[in-house]
């Protein structure tokens, strides 16, 4: 008779192997879940051809009239697959050759009877095999088995001139019929796309394992697309029919892909703060189309002035700062990342301001700088105290795309020495692609130029409207005050 201690461990032991029962039963079901979520979210299916069974029965369908002396010969590759076949007599010369059906992977041949007669089998993917076929009478058949040597993948319905690329190599150009075989895939993830002007771009990742599978892909998802290049200022948004449809990015070029079934009326509109929107109706066509985009800026049409007890006119970077004392407040800059006046445009326009540079280094201002702040000219007071350049200097530069400024001006000697207690009236007159400064001495009334500078470079087009600031070549630092400007009326 069993003790009641030795029926309490059965009990346990029960209990335990019931729980792992429920623990694998669940763990099937999270396997088999996630097993069936991977396989719908492919866009392909992976398969091998289909293995004939010894006993399937083998149906010959050539049913002509033939003479006496001719006789058929069905020709079954194993595995069933829809390759080539070549007859060529003992000799080697060629007699018929056919494409053997994709259902059945046979070919039928009318011959002379009473020989033996060369087979010569292939398909993508699969080494080609030679064998030699029975001796025909009126009927026989012969078996070629040809063996995988890489797996391949398989497009149908494709637009006639598609271009597909595995692992960003071409590998196929889709003929009239739509179907592309591409073979020679070795074990492992490929990357497939397909290219067609006047078709939207198709990219997927697929896998195979070992050599023999086949991929399948059914109908791509592949639609008539208008493919619109914009070029455009960055930051500018692209609407096609009042939805957006895409930023121009820094380099100012786009591409947005638009699918239409057939050509279309489309208004096409970019649209960017501060510029007057730019729009086009017209019927789109399937393919690709360049557009450039010169957007307007909205010229502002009064002047502002600012005496710097706060910075709310600015879009101020983090360096900079107000200082005030007992009589006085002024706008300390420093800091290479360029301060400009808040949602103001000029063309033409005359600027003045109040400039100390108590460190004797130097001051930097910005002239005509876009909504985004990579584009503008930039002007150079070198100080006598200045640890880098030439002191005494003026100097232009030219800042496009955000990068670093490229000089592109002779710089010019001062005439008047930069006392750092000193405070001097810096001039700014800009008319077309030529701008003009003065410098004048707070303290003797004496005015000196500058210099006149003139924009002769290529891009100079594209710097006719801007906003004005300040910010630091270096690394100095100044100070600002009364600052003043006022557009001028262009002629």
């Amino acid at each position: 008779m069993q003790s009641q201690s030795h029926r309490r461990d059965q009990a346990r032991k029960g209990k335990g192997w019931g729980r792992g029962i429920r623990s694998g039963v669940l763990l099937f079901c999270f396997a088999g879940c996630t097993a069936s979520l991977g396989l719908a979210q492919r866009r392909y299916s992976v398969g091998k051809p289909r293995e004939r069974a010894a006993t399937e029965a083998i149906k010959i369908r050539t049913v002509d009239r033939l003479a006496s002396s001719k006789g058929i010969l069905a020709v079954l590759m194993e595995p069933v697959l829809p390759g080539q076949i070549i007859i060529k007599t003992r000799a080697g010369r060629e007699l018929a050759r056919a494409e053997a059906d994709a259902e059945n992977g046979q070919a039928e041949f009318t011959l002379p009877k009473g020989a033996n007669y060369l087979i010569e089998a292939s398909h993508p993917g699969y080494q080609a095999m030679v064998t030699i076929s029975p001796r025909l009478g009126a009927q026989a058949i012969a078996r070629i088995r040809l063996v995988a040597e890489s797996a391949s993948v398989k497009l149908r319905d494709l637009p006639v001139g598609a271009t597909v690329l595995i692992n960003g190599e071409v590998r196929a150009t889709s003929p009239e019929s739509g179907a592309v075989i591409i073979s020679g895939l070795r074990p492992g993830s490929h990357l497939l796309q397909v290219r067609h002007p006047e078709f939207n771009d198709f990219d997927d990742t697929f896998a195979v394992t070992e050599a023999g599978e086949e991929v399948n892909y059914p109908r791509l998802p592949l639609t008539r697309t208008a493919k619109l290049t914009f070029l455009a200022p960055p930051g500018a948004t692209v609407l096609i029919d009042g939805a957006v449809r895409g930023k121009i990015p820094p380099e100012g070029k786009v591409q947005i892909d638009y699918e239409l079934p057939s050509a279309e009326e489309q208004t096409l509109t970019v649209e960017m703060v501060g510029y007057h929107p730019w729009r086009l109706r017209e019927r789109l066509l399937p393919g690709p189309r360049s557009l450039k985009v010169d957007l307007s800026p909205i010229v502002t049409s009064t002047g502002t002035s600012d005496f710097f007890d706060q910075l709310a006119q600015w879009e101020a970077p983090s360096t900079w700062r107000v200082v005030k004392d007992a009589r006085n407040s002024r706008l300390e800059v420093q800091g290479r990342t360029p301060g400009l006046l808040k949602e103001q445009t000029y063309r033409n326009f005359e600027a003045t301001f109040t400039l100390w540079i108590p460190d004797g280094q130097g001051a930097t201002w910005v002239v005509r700088a876009n909504r985004s702040g990579s584009d503008y000219y930039l002007f150079h007071l070198t100080g006598p105290n200045a640890r880098i350049g030439t002191p005494r200097r003026f100097s232009t530069y030219l800042v496009r795309g955000g990068r670093p400024p490229e000089e592109v001006g002779t710089p010019a000697p001062l005439l008047v020495d930069l006392a750092p207690n000193a405070s001097y009236t810096i001039g700014v007159t800009v008319r077309d692609f030529t701008i003009q400064h003065t410098i004048t001495s707070n303290e003797t009334g004496e005015t000196n130029d500058l210099g006149i500078w003139t924009d002769t470079t290529p891009s100079r087009e594209s710097h006719l409207f801007g906003s004005f600031g300040f910010r630091a070549l270096h690394e100095e630092i100044f100070l600002v005050d009364d600052f003043h400007i006022v557009p001028l009326l262009t002629p």
